[in-house]
């Protein structure tokens, strides 16, 4: 699937998900009430854990390209991508603020409210780390040093090493990685 179609159909998602959160954030109460306000903050968890799960796809699809070196223009690319990433966290936190708002108008609990609610706090952040990750794609890489990679490898045929569990022993005392 085409990168472009992907991100118009997360940009058509987001645009629907903004124009129903604009029209329940107008609205000051519903006329059905307590299982009306409660089916529709139920709506707005389950439609803003699905924008966050179509932003993580999103961002996976992306950088896997990314990685293999399958999007041109990086710079450009990326900027589109975090936009939409940004946008989809707008759209996390309003829906879990309207969630939160017509739980407490229902008097009811609703099912996973507490949990979107830590997730749409998180969001900004992992956005943050996707943009991170992003510029490092233009750093470049450090040289191999083949001698090193040589060496290891003939060492390791010969049987040579450490257990895996006395390395982590040593770390978690506060020891070197590596025992010269």
């Amino acid at each position: 699937m085409p990168t472009e179609m992907l991100d118009r159909l997360q940009e058509d998602k987001l645009q629907g998900l903004e124009a129903r959160i604009d029209s329940y954030e107008t609205a000051t109460a519903t006329g059905g009430g307590d299982d009306e306000a409660a089916a529709i903050a139920d709506f707005f968890v389950d439609e803003g854990i699905g924008v966050r799960q179509s932003s993580l796809r999103l961002w996976d699809y992306h950088w896997t390209r990314a990685l293999a070196a399958k999007i041109p223009d990086r710079r450009e690319h990326g900027a589109k991508l975090l936009s939409l990433l940004e946008r989809g966290g707008r759209v996390v936190r309003r829906g879990a603020a309207i969630a939160r708002a017509y739980a407490d108008l229902s008097g009811r609990a609703v099912a996973r409210l507490a949990q979107f609610e830590e997730q749409s706090k998180a969001f900004p952040l992992w956005v943050k780390e996707c943009a991170a990750r992003w510029e490092m794609l233009g750093r470049p890489h450090k040289p191999l040093k083949r001698e090193r990679i040589a060496e290891s490898q003939a060492a390791y045929e010969r049987g040579e090493g450490e257990p895996v569990s006395d390395v982590i022993a040593r770390l978690e005392q506060g020891g070197p990685l590596v025992l010269e």
